[in-house]
C-alpha cells in the first residue's frame, strides 16, 4: 500500500462515518423504570451527556422530585 493510498482509503473512511447522536433532545418526555419491579415513570429530558462508552446517557428529571437521575439511552423509551 502506497502513503497515497492509506491517506486516500482514511478519507473515504471519514466520508462515509455517519456520527451518532442522541435519540431524545431535551425537553422531550421519555419512560423509564425507577426499580426492578415498578411501572415506568414519566420523566423530562435536562441534559444530554456524551457517550460513556457503553451509549449516550441523559439526565432525566420527574416534576415530583427535586433531583435529577443519569441514565443510559437503553433505559429510556419513548412517550406514547
Amino acid at each position: 500500500m502506497t502513503p497515497h493510498s492509506s491517506k486516500a482509503s482514511r478519507q473515504e473512511a471519514l466520508r462515509n462515518h455517519v456520527a451518532a447522536t442522541h435519540k431524545f433532545a431535551v425537553g422531550t418526555y421519555v419512560l423509564h423504570s425507577v426499580g426492578v419491579r415498578s411501572t415506568k415513570e414519566m420523566f423530562k429530558v435536562t441534559r444530554l451527556l456524551p457517550d460513556s462508552g457503553e451509549g449516550f446517557q441523559y439526565r432525566i428529571k420527574a416534576e415530583r422530585e427535586g433531583f435529577e437521575r443519569v441514565v443510559k439511552e437503553s433505559a429510556l423509551d419513548k412517550v406514547g
